[in-house]
């Protein structure tokens, strides 16, 4: 089976739950990043410092690839995320996609269009969750909406889900 990962936020090698996901599932894993055009068009210059540190990490990060395995690299590509990564995803002959959750509204529609897209050629999204401990539907108040006061919400944290043996 082959795995496509795509690096967003998380730029990195090590604790990344996706990238792990797909090296225990596939055969052969490739791995990508794509400046998307839809934030870089918002952003006031592309010599922003933002895009600058992201280069650098992109740079550590194929580095970082490349020890885990001589054939590792990052695949790194310009223009609308919400079409590139389902156009590689099909080039590659991946039956999965996998990514690190992000919880970002416009991540969010985003992440769904792709699937969407990836769906409708036959080819899977695996989400995972990593940097956060509990998906924002988890917690709720007992209306049912998002906490937004601390203490209730770190109570309901502390009291309801961990539980440690």
């Amino acid at each position: 089976m082959n795995g496509l990962v795509w690096f967003r936020r998380d730029l990195r090698v090590n604790d990344h739950f996706a990238l792990s996901q797909a090296l225990q599932a596939c055969q052969r894993v490739w791995c990508v990043f794509v400046f998307d055009t839809e934030i870089l068009d918002a952003l006031p210059s592309r010599s922003d410092r933002r895009v600058e540190f992201i280069q650098g990490a992109l740079e550590e990060l194929h580095t970082n690839l490349g020890k885990l395995s001589p054939a590792g690299h990052l695949i790194v590509l310009q223009g609308p995320a919400r079409e590139a990564i389902p156009w590689l995803a099909k080039q590659l002959h991946c039956q999965t996609v996998y990514i690190n959750r992000d919880f970002e509204p416009s991540a969010i529609d985003r992440d769904q269009e792709v699937e969407r897209s990836l769906k409708s050629s036959g080819i899977g999204l695996e989400q995972s969750l990593d940097h956060v401990i509990f998906p924002p539907e988890a917690l709720r108040t007992a209306a049912g909406s998002g906490y937004t006061v601390f203490s209730p919400y770190r109570n309901a944290v502390s009291y309801t889900h961990l539980t440690l043996p």
